[in-house]
């Protein structure tokens, strides 16, 4: 199987759309749009105070998600929610909004090459960097796999199904590692999972 980015694997697993309305939260660039497929209406939220004018809903997600959005089929917010302090409040409003599909995808901070780099560099990830001035773009979360796990069950509510699928991370030039990390993630998925992807179904 050849392997996939998250925008490619979410978009799959969201099927051909028939005119729903898609809320892509953090979508940075629309790279999202751009991988989905079928008839549909987007519409992207990302935060740059250092902006104006953008071709996306500039808010801070603190906050909690815009007023009058109007209605929302599908939600999808990958790499978001260790974002922002306010995260069971946010997560929340998300199956308050849409009324048929969300897709979440958390990252598994355990995953063994930021392990290496703590070790080897003394630092795990430019997101947990201690900045000497205020940054916006930061983890306020430290998210590992079964943590993940944990959080979307408690918070989920009954009448959404879950889909959990186990992510590894894509390799365009060594593409070898990722059917050794995939073999090895079936017995170490903290260490070799390099995120957790959800796709939650409404049920009624």
């Amino acid at each position: 199987m050849k392997p996939l980015d998250r925008n490619q694997f979410v978009a799959r697993k969201l099927g051909k759309l028939n005119n729903q309305i898609i809320l892509d939260i953090g979508c940075r660039d629309r790279i999202f749009e751009r991988t989905l497929e079928g008839k549909f209406k987007y519409i992207g939220i990302d935060y740059d105070p250092s902006k104006k004018e953008t071709d996306f809903i500039n808010h801070n997600l603190e906050n909690g998600l815009p007023q009058n959005l109007g209605p929302i089929n599908i939600i999808n917010a990958m790499d978001v929610l260790e974002h922002v302090e306010n995260i069971h409040n946010l997560y929340s409003e998300f199956f308050e909004t849409a009324d048929n599909k969300i897709a979440i995808a958390l990252p598994n901070m355990a995953y063994y090459k930021f392990r290496l780099s703590l070790l080897f560099t003394g630092e795990i990830s430019g997101k947990y960097f201690f900045h000497s001035h205020k940054i916006t773009d930061r983890h306020r979360w430290f998210t590992t796999y079964y943590n993940n796990i944990d959080f979307i069950k408690k918070n989920t509510p009954k009448n959404w199904k879950i889909n959990h699928f186990n992510f590894v991370a894509q390799r365009k030039r060594n593409f070898i590692f990722f059917y050794i990390e995939k073999f090895l993630s079936r017995f170490f998925p903290k260490l070799f999972i390099y995120e957790n992807i959800f796709i939650f179904e409404k049920i009624n």
